[in-house]
Protein backbone atom coordinates (compact mmCIF):
# COMPACT_ATOMS: atom_id res chain seq x y z
CA UNK A 1 0.00 0.00 0.00
CA UNK A 2 1.05 3.39 -0.77
CA UNK A 3 -0.27 7.09 0.69
CA UNK A 4 -0.32 10.20 -1.58
CA UNK A 5 -1.73 13.49 -1.30
CA UNK A 6 -1.06 15.68 2.24
CA UNK A 7 0.92 13.11 3.78
CA UNK A 8 4.10 13.46 1.99
CA UNK A 9 4.46 16.62 -0.11
CA UNK A 10 4.24 16.30 -3.73
CA UNK A 11 7.04 18.88 -3.84
CA UNK A 12 9.62 16.19 -3.61
CA UNK A 13 8.45 13.92 -5.94
CA UNK A 14 8.88 16.69 -8.70
CA UNK A 15 12.75 16.82 -7.97
CA UNK A 16 12.42 14.17 -11.00
CA UNK A 17 9.78 15.76 -13.06
CA UNK A 18 9.86 15.93 -16.03
CA UNK A 19 7.11 17.37 -18.81
CA UNK A 20 5.12 15.08 -21.16
CA UNK A 21 2.94 16.55 -24.09
CA UNK A 22 0.12 14.04 -25.60
CA UNK A 23 -0.03 14.54 -28.96
CA UNK A 24 -3.04 17.20 -29.63
CA UNK A 25 -4.79 14.60 -31.81
CA UNK A 26 -5.76 12.49 -28.83
CA UNK A 27 -8.24 15.11 -27.48
CA UNK A 28 -10.34 13.98 -30.44
CA UNK A 29 -13.66 12.73 -28.74
CA UNK A 30 -12.90 13.17 -25.45
CA UNK A 31 -15.95 15.21 -25.31
CA UNK A 32 -18.24 12.30 -26.25
CA UNK A 33 -16.99 10.46 -23.31
CA UNK A 34 -19.81 12.80 -21.09
CA UNK A 35 -22.77 10.69 -22.73
CA UNK A 36 -20.89 7.32 -22.73
CA UNK A 37 -20.76 7.26 -18.96
CA UNK A 38 -23.48 4.99 -16.94
CA UNK A 39 -24.65 5.48 -13.55
CA UNK A 40 -26.11 2.96 -11.77
CA UNK A 41 -27.00 4.16 -7.64
CA UNK A 42 -28.11 0.95 -5.37
CA UNK A 43 -30.65 1.39 -2.76
CA UNK A 44 -28.05 2.10 -0.14
CA UNK A 45 -26.95 4.85 -1.35
CA UNK A 46 -23.61 3.68 -2.86
CA UNK A 47 -22.93 4.87 -6.73
CA UNK A 48 -21.27 3.12 -9.28
CA UNK A 49 -20.02 4.79 -12.75
CA UNK A 50 -19.33 2.60 -16.00
CA UNK A 51 -17.72 3.66 -18.60
CA UNK A 52 -17.55 0.60 -21.56
CA UNK A 53 -14.30 0.19 -23.01
CA UNK A 54 -14.52 -3.51 -24.95
CA UNK A 55 -11.44 -3.69 -26.93
CA UNK A 56 -9.52 -5.84 -24.88
CA UNK A 57 -10.97 -8.07 -22.38
CA UNK A 58 -10.34 -6.30 -18.79
CA UNK A 59 -11.70 -3.87 -16.89
CA UNK A 60 -10.28 -1.66 -14.16
CA UNK A 61 -11.97 0.10 -11.24
CA UNK A 62 -11.39 2.36 -8.29
CA UNK A 63 -12.98 2.01 -5.12
CA UNK A 64 -13.22 5.60 -3.97
CA UNK A 65 -14.06 6.28 -0.25
CA UNK A 66 -14.48 9.77 0.48
CA UNK A 67 -13.09 9.25 3.55
CA UNK A 68 -9.42 10.94 4.53
CA UNK A 69 -7.55 12.33 7.56
CA UNK A 70 -9.75 15.04 7.53
CA UNK A 71 -12.59 12.77 8.86
CA UNK A 72 -10.80 11.42 12.08
CA UNK A 73 -11.22 13.07 15.13
CA UNK A 74 -9.07 14.10 18.11
CA UNK A 75 -6.83 11.86 19.81
CA UNK A 76 -7.22 9.03 17.21
CA UNK A 77 -5.53 10.84 14.15
CA UNK A 78 -4.18 8.50 11.37
CA UNK A 79 -7.28 6.14 11.36
CA UNK A 80 -7.96 6.49 7.84
CA UNK A 81 -4.52 5.06 6.91
CA UNK A 82 -4.99 2.08 8.95
CA UNK A 83 -8.10 1.26 8.13
CA UNK A 84 -6.78 1.02 4.39
CA UNK A 85 -3.69 -1.20 5.70
CA UNK A 86 -6.42 -3.63 7.24
CA UNK A 87 -8.87 -3.74 3.82
CA UNK A 88 -5.87 -6.23 2.72
CA UNK A 89 -5.95 -8.36 6.07
CA UNK A 90 -9.11 -10.61 5.01
CA UNK A 91 -12.76 -10.66 6.04
CA UNK A 92 -14.44 -13.50 7.56
CA UNK A 93 -14.09 -15.98 5.19
CA UNK A 94 -10.61 -14.93 3.48
CA UNK A 95 -7.60 -14.82 5.92
CA UNK A 96 -8.45 -17.28 8.43
CA UNK A 97 -8.22 -20.84 9.06
CA UNK A 98 -11.44 -20.71 11.85
CA UNK A 99 -12.75 -17.42 12.24
CA UNK A 100 -15.04 -18.71 15.33
CA UNK A 101 -12.00 -19.33 17.39
CA UNK A 102 -9.61 -16.31 16.17
CA UNK A 103 -12.77 -13.45 16.68
CA UNK A 104 -12.28 -14.84 20.76
CA UNK A 105 -8.88 -14.44 20.26
CA UNK A 106 -8.78 -11.27 18.95
CA UNK A 107 -11.57 -9.64 21.60
CA UNK A 108 -9.57 -11.40 24.65
CA UNK A 109 -6.41 -9.75 22.99
CA UNK A 110 -8.19 -6.28 22.70
CA UNK A 111 -9.20 -6.76 26.63
CA UNK A 112 -5.54 -7.00 27.53
CA UNK A 113 -4.62 -4.10 25.41
CA UNK A 114 -7.13 -1.77 27.20
CA UNK A 115 -5.07 -2.78 30.46
CA UNK A 116 -1.60 -2.66 28.56
CA UNK A 117 -2.62 1.05 27.81
CA UNK A 118 -3.39 1.99 31.22
CA UNK A 119 -0.37 0.45 33.03
CA UNK A 120 1.36 2.62 30.04
CA UNK A 121 0.17 5.71 30.42
CA UNK A 122 0.95 6.20 34.81
CA UNK A 123 4.89 6.26 33.08
CA UNK A 124 6.88 5.91 36.51
CA UNK A 125 3.99 5.25 38.86
CA UNK A 126 3.54 2.21 36.93
CA UNK A 127 3.58 -1.00 37.98
CA UNK A 128 6.84 -2.27 35.61
CA UNK A 129 6.49 -5.89 36.85
CA UNK A 130 2.35 -6.35 36.04
CA UNK A 131 2.77 -4.42 32.72
CA UNK A 132 5.87 -7.07 31.44
CA UNK A 133 3.33 -9.83 32.36
CA UNK A 134 0.37 -8.30 30.50
CA UNK A 135 2.75 -8.12 27.57
CA UNK A 136 3.57 -11.50 27.74
CA UNK A 137 0.38 -12.85 27.85
CA UNK A 138 -0.38 -10.76 25.14
CA UNK A 139 2.31 -12.19 23.35
CA UNK A 140 0.81 -15.70 23.70
CA UNK A 141 -2.31 -14.52 22.53
CA UNK A 142 -1.08 -13.07 19.65
CA UNK A 143 0.71 -15.90 18.31
CA UNK A 144 -1.98 -18.22 18.59
CA UNK A 145 -4.10 -15.68 16.28
CA UNK A 146 -1.72 -15.98 14.07
CA UNK A 147 -1.81 -19.73 13.87
CA UNK A 148 -5.35 -19.05 12.64
CA UNK A 149 -4.53 -16.16 9.68
CA UNK A 150 -4.29 -17.49 6.13
CA UNK A 151 -1.54 -14.76 5.42
CA UNK A 152 -2.07 -12.56 2.51
CA UNK A 153 -5.43 -14.27 0.91
CA UNK A 154 -6.78 -11.38 -0.41
CA UNK A 155 -3.92 -10.89 -2.50
CA UNK A 156 -3.58 -13.99 -3.75
CA UNK A 157 -6.91 -14.60 -4.39
CA UNK A 158 -6.52 -11.45 -6.58
CA UNK A 159 -3.41 -12.85 -8.55
CA UNK A 160 -4.87 -16.30 -8.95
CA UNK A 161 -7.82 -14.76 -10.75
CA UNK A 162 -5.88 -12.77 -12.27
CA UNK A 163 -6.20 -9.26 -11.04
CA UNK A 164 -3.21 -6.58 -11.60
CA UNK A 165 -1.98 -3.76 -10.33
CA UNK A 166 -3.82 -4.15 -6.43
CA UNK A 167 -2.82 -1.49 -4.18
CA UNK A 168 -4.75 1.21 -2.30
CA UNK A 169 -3.84 5.20 -0.76
CA UNK A 170 -4.65 7.56 1.81
CA UNK A 171 -4.83 11.51 1.30
CA UNK A 172 -6.20 14.29 3.56
CA UNK A 173 -9.38 13.87 1.69
CA UNK A 174 -10.38 10.20 0.44
CA UNK A 175 -9.34 6.88 0.51
CA UNK A 176 -8.74 4.67 -2.71
CA UNK A 177 -8.44 0.92 -3.71
CA UNK A 178 -8.18 -0.20 -7.21
CA UNK A 179 -6.81 -2.77 -9.86
CA UNK A 180 -7.30 -4.50 -12.91
CA UNK A 181 -9.61 -7.88 -13.79
CA UNK A 182 -9.96 -10.11 -16.57
CA UNK A 183 -13.74 -8.82 -17.57
CA UNK A 184 -14.88 -12.69 -16.91
CA UNK A 185 -14.17 -12.08 -13.39
CA UNK A 186 -16.57 -9.18 -12.96
CA UNK A 187 -18.60 -11.79 -10.01
CA UNK A 188 -15.81 -12.71 -8.52
CA UNK A 189 -14.53 -8.67 -7.86
CA UNK A 190 -17.72 -8.02 -6.94
CA UNK A 191 -17.93 -10.41 -3.86
CA UNK A 192 -13.85 -9.78 -3.12
CA UNK A 193 -14.41 -6.46 -3.19
CA UNK A 194 -17.31 -5.62 -1.60
CA UNK A 195 -16.88 -7.97 1.04
CA UNK A 196 -14.06 -6.49 2.49
CA UNK A 197 -16.41 -3.51 3.55
CA UNK A 198 -19.21 -5.79 4.65
CA UNK A 199 -17.21 -8.13 6.62
CA UNK A 200 -13.65 -7.12 7.28
CA UNK A 201 -12.22 -8.76 10.40
CA UNK A 202 -8.86 -5.95 11.67
CA UNK A 203 -6.35 -9.59 11.99
CA UNK A 204 -3.28 -8.85 13.55
CA UNK A 205 -4.04 -5.47 14.50
CA UNK A 206 -1.61 -4.58 16.53
CA UNK A 207 1.09 -6.46 14.85
CA UNK A 208 0.56 -3.79 11.31
CA UNK A 209 0.15 -0.72 14.12
CA UNK A 210 3.71 -1.18 14.57
CA UNK A 211 4.46 -1.66 10.60
CA UNK A 212 2.56 1.87 10.33
CA UNK A 213 4.92 3.38 13.30
CA UNK A 214 7.77 2.13 11.60
CA UNK A 215 6.93 3.27 8.33
CA UNK A 216 6.62 6.99 10.67
CA UNK A 217 10.20 6.78 11.43
CA UNK A 218 11.28 6.58 7.97
CA UNK A 219 9.90 8.82 6.29
CA UNK A 220 9.04 11.66 9.05
CA UNK A 221 11.20 11.30 11.85
CA UNK A 222 13.89 10.02 10.16
CA UNK A 223 13.98 12.53 7.22
CA UNK A 224 15.05 15.85 7.64
CA UNK A 225 12.55 16.89 4.77
CA UNK A 226 9.57 14.71 5.74
CA UNK A 227 10.00 16.63 9.88
CA UNK A 228 10.18 19.93 7.46
CA UNK A 229 6.73 19.29 5.68
CA UNK A 230 4.93 18.29 8.72
CA UNK A 231 5.92 21.31 10.69
CA UNK A 232 5.56 23.80 7.78
CA UNK A 233 1.89 21.94 7.17
CA UNK A 234 1.28 21.87 10.86
CA UNK A 235 1.83 26.10 11.36
CA UNK A 236 0.16 26.56 8.25
CA UNK A 237 -3.19 25.02 9.14
CA UNK A 238 -3.45 25.76 12.81
CA UNK A 239 -7.31 25.00 12.94
CA UNK A 240 -8.22 22.64 9.94
CA UNK A 241 -7.52 19.49 9.83
CA UNK A 242 -5.43 19.41 6.85
CA UNK A 243 -2.91 20.44 9.11
CA UNK A 244 -2.67 17.08 10.68
CA UNK A 245 -0.57 14.34 9.47
CA UNK A 246 -2.43 11.49 7.96
CA UNK A 247 -0.43 8.72 8.90
CA UNK A 248 -0.76 10.35 13.08
CA UNK A 249 1.43 10.91 15.76
CA UNK A 250 3.47 8.46 17.08
CA UNK A 251 1.60 8.61 20.53
CA UNK A 252 -1.15 7.95 18.65
CA UNK A 253 -0.35 4.82 16.72
CA UNK A 254 0.62 3.39 19.61
CA UNK A 255 -2.40 3.77 21.85
CA UNK A 256 -5.14 2.43 18.73
CA UNK A 257 -7.39 -0.47 19.79
CA UNK A 258 -8.77 -2.69 17.17
CA UNK A 259 -12.15 -1.48 18.80
CA UNK A 260 -11.03 2.07 17.55
CA UNK A 261 -10.74 1.12 14.34
CA UNK A 262 -13.42 -0.59 13.85
CA UNK A 263 -15.90 1.99 15.40
CA UNK A 264 -14.28 4.80 12.89
CA UNK A 265 -14.64 2.38 9.82
CA UNK A 266 -18.50 1.56 10.96
CA UNK A 267 -19.22 5.15 11.28
CA UNK A 268 -17.14 6.34 7.95
CA UNK A 269 -17.67 3.89 5.76
CA UNK A 270 -20.76 3.91 4.60
CA UNK A 271 -22.29 3.07 1.15
CA UNK A 272 -23.30 6.75 0.70
CA UNK A 273 -19.61 7.36 1.17
CA UNK A 274 -18.49 5.38 -1.39
CA UNK A 275 -18.26 5.33 -5.51
CA UNK A 276 -17.03 2.75 -7.27
CA UNK A 277 -15.83 3.62 -11.31
CA UNK A 278 -15.40 0.89 -13.54
CA UNK A 279 -13.65 1.42 -16.88
CA UNK A 280 -13.29 -1.34 -19.38
CA UNK A 281 -15.11 -4.31 -20.81
CA UNK A 282 -17.90 -4.68 -18.79
CA UNK A 283 -21.47 -4.70 -19.92
CA UNK A 284 -24.31 -2.11 -17.84
CA UNK A 285 -26.71 -4.80 -17.48
CA UNK A 286 -24.35 -7.44 -15.68
CA UNK A 287 -22.53 -4.92 -13.79
CA UNK A 288 -26.06 -3.73 -12.39
CA UNK A 289 -26.84 -7.58 -11.76
CA UNK A 290 -23.19 -7.81 -9.89
CA UNK A 291 -23.73 -4.71 -8.10
CA UNK A 292 -26.87 -5.10 -6.54
CA UNK A 293 -25.84 -8.82 -5.25
CA UNK A 294 -23.06 -7.90 -3.64
CA UNK A 295 -22.09 -3.95 -3.41
CA UNK A 296 -26.03 -3.89 -2.18
CA UNK A 297 -25.39 -5.36 1.22
CA UNK A 298 -22.71 -2.55 2.23
CA UNK A 299 -24.26 -0.95 4.77
CA UNK A 300 -25.47 2.50 5.16
CA UNK A 301 -22.80 4.74 7.79
CA UNK A 302 -24.51 7.01 10.28
CA UNK A 303 -25.35 10.56 8.72
CA UNK A 304 -22.18 12.17 9.38
CA UNK A 305 -21.93 15.90 10.29
CA UNK A 306 -20.04 18.19 7.57
CA UNK A 307 -16.34 19.56 8.17
CA UNK A 308 -17.77 23.07 9.44
CA UNK A 309 -14.02 24.17 10.93
CA UNK A 310 -12.66 26.98 8.42
CA UNK A 311 -8.98 27.60 8.41
CA UNK A 312 -9.70 31.27 10.07
CA UNK A 313 -7.64 33.96 7.46
CA UNK A 314 -4.17 33.95 8.15
CA UNK A 315 -3.43 37.83 9.04
CA UNK A 316 0.53 37.59 9.38
CA UNK A 317 3.59 35.36 7.96
CA UNK A 318 4.88 32.47 9.87
CA UNK A 319 7.90 30.61 10.11
CA UNK A 320 9.52 27.63 11.62
CA UNK A 321 13.12 26.74 10.94
CA UNK A 322 14.85 23.72 11.24
CA UNK A 323 18.19 22.73 11.99
CA UNK A 324 19.75 19.12 10.70
CA UNK A 325 23.19 17.71 9.00
CA UNK A 326 21.31 17.33 5.72
CA UNK A 327 20.38 19.17 2.46
CA UNK A 328 18.62 22.76 3.63
CA UNK A 329 15.32 22.95 1.72
CA UNK A 330 12.74 26.55 1.05
CA UNK A 331 9.03 26.35 1.59
CA UNK A 332 6.83 29.42 0.93
CA UNK A 333 3.28 28.13 1.04
CA UNK A 334 0.37 30.55 0.41
CA UNK A 335 -3.26 29.94 1.23
CA UNK A 336 -5.93 29.40 -1.71
CA UNK A 337 -9.80 28.20 -2.36
CA UNK A 338 -10.78 24.71 -2.67
CA UNK A 339 -11.11 22.82 -6.05
CA UNK A 340 -14.70 24.42 -7.08
CA UNK A 341 -13.78 27.96 -6.17
CA UNK A 342 -13.69 30.11 -9.49
CA UNK A 343 -10.55 31.14 -8.60
CA UNK A 344 -8.65 27.39 -8.52
CA UNK A 345 -8.22 27.42 -12.38
CA UNK A 346 -6.88 30.33 -12.49
CA UNK A 347 -4.10 29.31 -9.13
CA UNK A 348 -3.23 26.18 -10.71
CA UNK A 349 -2.08 27.69 -13.99
CA UNK A 350 0.08 30.25 -11.93
CA UNK A 351 1.34 27.40 -9.81
CA UNK A 352 2.44 25.60 -13.32
CA UNK A 353 3.87 29.24 -14.62
CA UNK A 354 5.56 29.72 -11.44
CA UNK A 355 6.94 26.16 -10.79
CA UNK A 356 6.39 23.44 -13.27
CA UNK A 357 8.76 21.77 -15.10
CA UNK A 358 11.99 22.89 -16.48
CA UNK A 359 10.92 26.26 -18.78
CA UNK A 360 9.05 27.21 -15.45
CA UNK A 361 10.08 30.56 -14.14
CA UNK A 362 11.67 29.57 -10.61
CA UNK A 363 13.35 26.81 -12.65
CA UNK A 364 15.21 29.07 -15.34
CA UNK A 365 15.63 32.17 -12.98
CA UNK A 366 16.91 30.12 -10.03
CA UNK A 367 18.15 26.69 -11.62
CA UNK A 368 19.64 27.71 -15.24
CA UNK A 369 20.55 31.03 -15.00
CA UNK A 370 21.41 32.36 -11.21
CA UNK A 371 22.55 28.95 -10.35
CA UNK A 372 21.08 29.82 -6.77
CA UNK A 373 19.40 26.24 -6.61
CA UNK A 374 19.62 22.61 -7.51
CA UNK A 375 16.06 22.41 -8.12
CA UNK A 376 12.91 25.17 -7.71
CA UNK A 377 9.01 24.52 -8.50
CA UNK A 378 5.78 25.08 -7.18
CA UNK A 379 2.09 23.20 -6.68
CA UNK A 380 -1.35 24.18 -5.79
CA UNK A 381 -3.83 21.51 -3.83
CA UNK A 382 -1.42 20.91 -1.14
CA UNK A 383 -2.11 19.02 1.35
CA UNK A 384 -5.33 18.32 -0.26
CA UNK A 385 -8.17 20.57 -2.50
CA UNK A 386 -11.46 19.31 -1.00
CA UNK A 387 -11.15 21.96 1.37
CA UNK A 388 -9.22 25.45 1.06
CA UNK A 389 -5.62 24.53 0.62
CA UNK A 390 -1.80 25.85 -0.01
CA UNK A 391 -0.36 27.04 -3.03
CA UNK A 392 3.32 25.55 -2.46
CA UNK A 393 6.42 26.78 -3.94
CA UNK A 394 9.86 25.41 -2.68
CA UNK A 395 13.70 25.53 -3.89
CA UNK A 396 16.28 23.45 -2.67
CA UNK A 397 19.44 25.72 -2.82
CA UNK A 398 23.07 24.72 -4.39
CA UNK A 399 25.81 24.47 -2.80
CA UNK A 400 27.58 27.28 -0.79
CA UNK A 401 24.02 29.56 -0.84
CA UNK A 402 22.39 30.53 2.33
CA UNK A 403 18.47 29.40 2.25
CA UNK A 404 17.89 33.02 3.23
CA UNK A 405 19.36 33.98 -0.02
CA UNK A 406 17.41 31.38 -2.25
CA UNK A 407 13.92 32.10 0.06
CA UNK A 408 14.35 36.18 -1.17
CA UNK A 409 15.17 34.88 -4.44
CA UNK A 410 12.12 32.95 -4.87
CA UNK A 411 10.04 35.84 -3.23
CA UNK A 412 11.35 38.32 -5.89
CA UNK A 413 9.92 36.42 -8.84
CA UNK A 414 6.88 35.99 -6.99
CA UNK A 415 6.60 40.02 -6.69
CA UNK A 416 7.79 40.19 -10.50
CA UNK A 417 4.55 37.54 -11.35
CA UNK A 418 2.51 39.72 -9.44
CA UNK A 419 3.64 43.36 -10.58
CA UNK A 420 3.76 42.06 -14.55
CA UNK A 421 1.82 39.53 -14.44
CA UNK A 422 1.99 36.34 -17.02
CA UNK A 423 2.17 36.50 -21.08
CA UNK A 424 -0.44 35.10 -23.13
CA UNK A 425 2.43 32.77 -24.92
CA UNK A 426 2.93 31.37 -21.07
CA UNK A 427 -0.49 30.54 -20.91
CA UNK A 428 -0.79 29.22 -23.81
CA UNK A 429 1.71 26.58 -22.68
CA UNK A 430 0.16 25.97 -19.45
CA UNK A 431 -3.04 25.49 -21.86
CA UNK A 432 -1.13 22.55 -23.60
CA UNK A 433 -0.23 21.06 -20.92
CA UNK A 434 -3.01 20.87 -19.20
CA UNK A 435 -4.61 18.99 -21.85
CA UNK A 436 -2.19 16.66 -22.02
CA UNK A 437 -2.53 16.13 -18.59
CA UNK A 438 -6.01 15.69 -18.81
CA UNK A 439 -6.42 13.35 -21.78
CA UNK A 440 -3.25 11.18 -20.32
CA UNK A 441 -5.83 11.14 -16.93
CA UNK A 442 -8.69 10.08 -19.64
CA UNK A 443 -6.48 7.09 -21.32
CA UNK A 444 -6.28 4.60 -19.08
CA UNK A 445 -8.78 2.32 -17.31
CA UNK A 446 -7.47 2.74 -14.24
CA UNK A 447 -6.99 7.08 -14.43
CA UNK A 448 -10.31 7.46 -16.27
CA UNK A 449 -11.82 5.56 -12.84
CA UNK A 450 -9.56 7.50 -10.83
CA UNK A 451 -10.87 10.85 -12.66
CA UNK A 452 -14.60 10.12 -12.59
CA UNK A 453 -14.47 9.00 -8.77
CA UNK A 454 -12.53 12.59 -8.00
CA UNK A 455 -14.60 14.37 -10.14
CA UNK A 456 -18.08 13.18 -8.67
CA UNK A 457 -16.74 13.34 -4.73
CA UNK A 458 -14.89 16.70 -5.42
CA UNK A 459 -16.04 18.74 -8.17
CA UNK A 460 -19.84 17.87 -6.86
CA UNK A 461 -20.47 15.21 -9.95
CA UNK A 462 -18.19 12.89 -12.33
CA UNK A 463 -20.48 15.36 -15.22
CA UNK A 464 -17.72 18.30 -14.11
CA UNK A 465 -14.46 16.45 -15.26
CA UNK A 466 -15.42 16.88 -18.60
CA UNK A 467 -15.74 20.78 -18.29
CA UNK A 468 -12.37 21.25 -17.02
CA UNK A 469 -10.82 22.26 -20.29
CA UNK A 470 -13.31 24.95 -20.79
CA UNK A 471 -12.51 26.30 -17.61
CA UNK A 472 -9.16 26.10 -18.68
CA UNK A 473 -9.67 27.83 -21.66
CA UNK A 474 -11.63 30.83 -20.44
CA UNK A 475 -8.06 31.63 -18.27
CA UNK A 476 -6.79 35.12 -19.15
CA UNK A 477 -3.48 36.27 -18.15
CA UNK A 478 -5.38 39.12 -16.13
CA UNK A 479 -6.72 36.59 -14.25
CA UNK A 480 -3.60 34.95 -13.32
CA UNK A 481 -2.17 38.44 -12.43
CA UNK A 482 -5.42 39.22 -10.28
CA UNK A 483 -5.17 35.90 -8.23
CA UNK A 484 -1.16 36.24 -7.65
CA UNK A 485 -1.55 39.75 -6.09
CA UNK A 486 -4.93 38.26 -3.77
CA UNK A 487 -2.94 34.98 -2.68
CA UNK A 488 0.82 35.43 -2.58
CA UNK A 489 0.86 38.37 0.21
CA UNK A 490 3.13 38.10 3.28
CA UNK A 491 0.74 38.43 5.77
CA UNK A 492 -0.79 35.05 3.83
CA UNK A 493 2.14 33.23 4.08
CA UNK A 494 3.48 30.44 5.94
CA UNK A 495 7.80 29.91 5.60
CA UNK A 496 9.97 26.60 6.46
CA UNK A 497 13.20 26.62 5.97
CA UNK A 498 15.60 23.47 6.56
CA UNK A 499 18.98 25.02 7.54
CA UNK A 500 21.82 22.84 7.25
CA UNK A 501 23.40 22.43 10.65
CA UNK A 502 27.12 20.69 10.77
CA UNK A 503 27.05 17.18 12.66
CA UNK A 504 28.52 16.86 15.77
CA UNK A 505 31.78 16.52 16.02
CA UNK A 506 32.31 18.83 12.62
CA UNK A 507 33.20 22.76 12.79
CA UNK A 508 30.44 25.12 12.00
Amino acid sequence: MTLIGGKYPRWLAALALAALLAPAAVLAGYEDLESEVQEIVLDNGLKLLLLERHDVPVFSFMTYVDVGAVDEDMNKGGLAHVCEHMAFKGTQEVGTRDYRKERDLLEAMDALYVQILAERLKGDLGDADRLAALEAEFAALQERADALVEPNEFSKLVEINGGVGMNAMTSTDATRYFYSVPSNQLEFWAALESDRFINPVFRQFYKECNVISEERRQVVESSPQGRLYEEWVTLAFKAHPYGQPIIGHRSEIEAYTRPDAEAFFRSRYGAQKIVVAVVGDVYRDELERVARKYWGEVPPAPAAEPLRLVEPEQLGERRVILEDPSQPVVLIGYHVPDARHADTPAVEALADILGRGRASRLYTKLVKEDKSALFAGAFAGIPGDKYPNSMLVFGVPNSGVDPLELEASILAELDRVMAEGVTEAELAGYRNRARANFVRGLESNTGMANQLCYAEKVLGGWQRLFHQLDLIEAITPADVQRVAGQYLTKSNRTVGLLVTQPAAGQDS
